[in-house]
C-alpha cells in the first residue's frame, strides 16, 4: 500500500508539466509583445467601490443652458433723426426709449441675454447693426421704428423680409460670413445661392412665427393699421439666418400715435406685448 501511494505521489509531479509542455505556444512576430487584459474577478464585490459603466458626471458638472439672445436695435439715432412728428417728435426718441424700456423689462425677467445695437443717440450703421446680432448669436433680432405715412395711417405693424429683397443678403454675407463660417466669395454662385437659400428658408419660418405672434399680443393693446403684418426689404430684415422682424409701434405723422408714443405708460403697454410674444415664441421653438 505504502509502494503504490509513493508512486501516486510522482506521478502527480510529472503529469501537469508534461501537459504544460505539450499546449502549443503562438509563435509572435519580432517586435511585437503579448499584451495581457486583465480580468475583473467576479462577485458581489465587484461594485462595491466603484460605479457600473456608464459613470455620470458629478452634480453640477454640467454648464448652465444657454439664454436666448434677443438683440433690440432702436431705429435711426445720432446724425439720422428719422421721422419728424406733428408736433416736432424725432422717431429717434421714441425708438430709443422704447428699445431701452423693452431691454430693462426683459433683463428684469432673467430669462434672456439682452443686447442693444445702441442705448444712447448715437448712429450705428446698418451692417454693423446685422454685425452685432451675429457676433451676438442672437436668436432673435426686433427693430423698433415709429415711421411717417401720411397724416391718416396710424396703428402698428409688423414687418418681416420680402421675397423680392432676398437676393441682397448674399452680397451682405459675402464679407461677413454669414453661413456655417463660408467666405461666399470663394464658392460658385449657384453654391452660394443654395446655402444662402437654405439659410433663408428656416430664418423666414421663424421670422414669420414671431411676427405673427406679436401681432395676437398686440391685438387689443393698440391700434393695428390695416395689412399689419407686412413684407419689406429694410437692411435690418436681411441677416439670413437670424430671425427678424421690424416692429412699427405707430405713425408719429399721426397726432394720436403721436401723442401715445411720447408716453412712458403707452410704451410699457406695447414692450409688455413685445415680452409675451418672445416668451411664447421662445416657448414653442
Amino acid at each position: 500500500m505504502t509502494r503504490i501511494l509513493i508512486i501516486l505521489f510522482w506521478l502527480s509531479l510529472f503529469i501537469p508539466a508534461a501537459s504544460a509542455a505539450a499546449v502549443p505556444v503562438p509563435q509572435l512576430k519580432p517586435g511585437l509583445e503579448l499584451q495581457q487584459t486583465p480580468v475583473r474577478v467576479p462577485g458581489p464585490r465587484y461594485f462595491e467601490n466603484a460605479v457600473p459603466f456608464p459613470v455620470l458626471k458629478p452634480k453640477g458638472s454640467a454648464p448652465s443652458p444657454r439664454k436666448p439672445v434677443i438683440v433690440i436695435d432702436p431705429g435711426h439715432g445720432g446724425s439720422d433723426p428719422g421721422a419728424v412728428g406733428i408736433k416736432g417728435t424725432y422717431e429717434k426718441t421714441i425708438t430709443t426709449a422704447a428699445a431701452n424700456e423693452l431691454a430693462a423689462r426683459l433683463r428684469k425677467s432673467g430669462r434672456y441675454t439682452v443686447i442693444l445695437t445702441r442705448n444712447n443717440d448715437s448712429y450705428v450703421k446698418h451692417d454693423d447693426r446685422l454685425r452685432i446680432a451675429r457676433e451676438g448669436q442672437a436668436d432673435l433680432f426686433i427693430s423698433i421704428h415709429a415711421d411717417s405715412a401720411g397724416k391718416n395711417a396710424r396703428g402698428a405693424a409688423v414687418y418681416t423680409l420680402a421675397d423680392r429683397a432676398k437676393g441682397r443678403s448674399k452680397r451682405i454675407v459675402n464679407n461677413q460670413n454669414w453661413i456655417m463660417d463660408i467666405d461666399l466669395s470663394t464658392q460658385t454662385d449657384p453654391v452660394g445661392d443654395i446655402l444662402v437659400d437654405l439659410a433663408q428658408r428656416k430664418t423666414e419660418s421663424q421670422s414669420d412665427a414671431f411676427a405673427g405672434i406679436l401681432l395676437e399680443e398686440l391685438q387689443g393693446k393698440t391700434e393695428l393699421i390695416g395689412n399689419s403684418h407686412r413684407r419689406a426689404g429694410y437692411y435690418v430684415l436681411l441677416a439670413p439666418d437670424v430671425p427678424a422682424v421690424l416692429l412699427e409701434l405707430g405713425y408719429i405723422s399721426h397726432a394720436t400715435d403721436e401723442k401715445l408714443l411720447k408716453t412712458k405708460k403707452h410704451r410699457n403697454k406695447l414692450t409688455a406685448s413685445v415680452e409675451r410674444a418672445i416668451d411664447r415664441y421662445m416657448a414653442g421653438l
